[in-house]
């Protein structure tokens, strides 16, 4: 197909739409049922691009509608572990908790004490991996049938840990990359330092900074 930003923007929508986490409806119903909708759905498929200008469109993952009744997209990306029903305290709920406006709730700002850089759910999570014994899971059987292993633990392990990342850098790319003709480069993650940074200069240049990152992702042949 013929390159052309718009083109190359709908195409990535699509792609990113199909590859976000998804239940099937009565799960979903099971484990909110004060809710209606699907993340992909509320927190995605219905924010518009944005021209900024000739050559830079840009959209969003998340919204007020989102911050306020699906707040879960951000935990599924940032937190390896999640509490079991029940199970959370003031801490592990985190700070935008206590937002009373829970539409301006942001749970992917990044904060800086002096020392260190945090953004909620993503902190303090170095090594916490090794934790899969200690937690519940799902696993798979010698017939490849999965089953949840339900252990005595407030935790469970998130199998969408890191989906935005994921989802980018298999298949998203590789499909974009023969679709347009475009060769794949080496990926780079921006780190909370960056990701602060382009946060105090200006609200769009840290989505503008992470569209720019995907792009420089490809070269032409």
């Amino acid at each position: 197909m013929e390159f052309t930003l718009s083109a190359f923007v709908e195409s990535l929508r699509n792609e990113m739409y199909r590859s976000f986490p998804f239940e099937v409806e009565y799960l979903n119903q099971e484990k909110h049922p004060r809710r209606t909708g699907h993340i992909r759905d509320v927190a995605f498929k219905n924010n518009p691009t944005i021209t900024l200008d000739e050559n830079t469109l840009m959209f969003e993952i998340g919204n007020q509608y989102a911050e306020e009744r699906y707040p879960y997209y951000h935990i599924l990306q940032d937190a390896p572990y999640i509490r079991k029903r029940g199970q959370a305290t003031s801490k592990t709920r985190g700070s935008q908790a206590k937002v009373n406006y829970l539409a301006k709730r942001d749970y992917n700002r990044v904060e800086w004490n002096g020392k260190t850089y945090t953004r909620e759910y993503s902190k303090n999570i170095r090594g916490s991996r090794n934790r899969i014994g200690k937690v519940s899971y799902w696993a798979t059987d010698y017939m490849g049938r999965e089953y949840f292993l339900d252990r005595e633990s407030n935790s469970y392990e998130n199998r969408h840990f890191n989906y935005i990342n994921d989802m980018l850098n298999f298949p998203i790319l590789d499909n974009l990359a023969r679709e347009f003709g475009l060769k794949r480069k080496r990926t780079q993650l921006t780190g909370l330092a960056e990701d602060y940074q382009a946060q105090t200069n200006d609200e769009h240049s840290l989505l503008t900074n992470m569209i720019s990152e995907m792009m420089s992702s490809f070269e032409g042949d």
